[in-house]
């Protein structure tokens, strides 16, 4: 007897169940590498400051076996997402060994770069083992604006080379940019310029300092309420948005600071082999150098979730969580706690409520 039709919607309730399990067993389903922290870009607002200006040689860089062997270890553990990043991260000629690695473990892999480095071998690498996605950061739709925040000459025109190369080689791309001073007059020049290429867009307006605890990028944050109206001018970002707000608004407040997934489901490995519950946690780690990967997701990361909310903590009784941005190592990073919060996130929400809460009449500007 043939099998009876599934209906549309078994594999998004599939994977609500598998995701519903991940959480209740801390099954690590999502990571990322941070391959390198070097990067061949100079861009004034990156959150690793003075880190992407590592020597040639790499220093603090993993070597090629290492990270062979925590792919194998986070595949072992329950891997089926993995983002690959850096820095830029084909910076690492070991780049494609790599990423096979990933590919060929029955990981979904996503990549985020420059795509000033694209070469032939990563193309036909990306043809053999397809990648989710290619996410490319693009600073402007102009060379003047793009070099102005990477300060580095003809880094446009190669950014733009790489993005063609991937989309004629059939990768998915997808263009992201940050809102910044500098590019909020571009940013629908550069939405335009995804769509014409047939690669999805994203924009950030959540500049935050550096791990070093440098504040130099907070100065080139957009206000508040023009960052959201750049962003409601997507309407289907506004739809989207929209959607997730109204199921998620009534939730009840968990019990940790954390109330996200890192350290549930999520996990990042950074450039000197150190795990961590997420790229923007830089405490609680766990030496990969020293121990394996288990060892470390069941100790430190595992005791990251255990910091309670303290009495009148805000945010988690606040409606507006769920469109502000929350993300209290942001907050540490910025304030010096992840229990304080950083004001210009909170204003985000409120603009974001302005257009998104039931009953709303606010309009974006075209």
């Amino acid at each position: 007897m043939a099998q009876a039709a599934l209906p549309a919607s078994a594999p998004s309730r599939r994977l609500a169940d598998l995701m519903r399990r991940a959480v209740l067993e801390r099954i690590p389903v999502s990571g990322s590498f941070a391959l390198t922290h070097r990067c061949n870009l100079r861009c004034f607002h990156c959150y690793l400051g003075d880190e992407r200006l590592g020597t040639a040689g790499g220093a603090g860089d993993r070597d090629t076996a290492f990270w062979l062997d925590v792919v194998d270890q986070v595949a072992e553990a329950g891997c089926l997402n993995l983002l690959i990043t850096g820095g830029e991260p084909m910076q690492r000629p070991d780049f494609g060994a790599v990423y096979e690695r990933a590919a060929t473990s029955g990981i979904l892999v996503t990549v985020f770069t420059n795509a000033t480095r694209v070469t032939r071998p990563v193309l036909e690498l990306f043809d053999e083992l397809p990648p989710r996605l290619v996410e490319v950061s693009l600073y402007g739709a102009t060379r003047e604006t793009y070099e102005t925040v990477t300060g580095v000459p003809g880094s446009y025109r190669r950014c733009l080379e790489g993005v063609d190369a991937l989309l004629s080689a059939g990768v998915k791309v997808g263009l992201k940019t940050m809102l910044m001073a500098e590019t909020r007059d571009e940013i629908a020049e550069m939405r335009r310029m995804a769509e014409a290429r047939g690669a999805s867009f994203r924009l950030d307006p959540s500049l935050f300092p550096c791990r070093d605890g440098d504040t130099a990028p907070l100065e080139h944050r957009v206000p508040p309420a023009e960052a959201v109206a750049i962003e409601m001018q997507d309407e289907a970002y506004r739809r989207r948005a929209g959607d997730y707000y109204g199921k998620k608004r009534h939730l009840p407040p968990g019990e940790s600071v954390y109330s996200c997934t890192a350290g549930r489901t999520n996990f990042h490995v950074d450039a000197r082999g150190h795990l961590f519950a997420c790229m923007m946690v830089t405490s609680d780690g766990f030496d990969l150098t020293r121990g394996r990967f288990a060892e470390g997701w069941g100790g430190p990361v595992a005791r990251f979730l255990d910091q309670p909310a303290p009495p009148g903590y805000e945010c988690h009784t606040c409606e507006r969580r769920f469109i502000c941005g929350i993300c209290p190592a942001q907050f540490a990073m910025e304030t010096g706690s992840p229990e304080r919060k950083s004001e210009y996130v909170c204003r985000l929400g409120e603009e974001r409520h302005g257009y998104l809460a039931p009953g709303a009449v606010r309009l974006p500007a075209h």
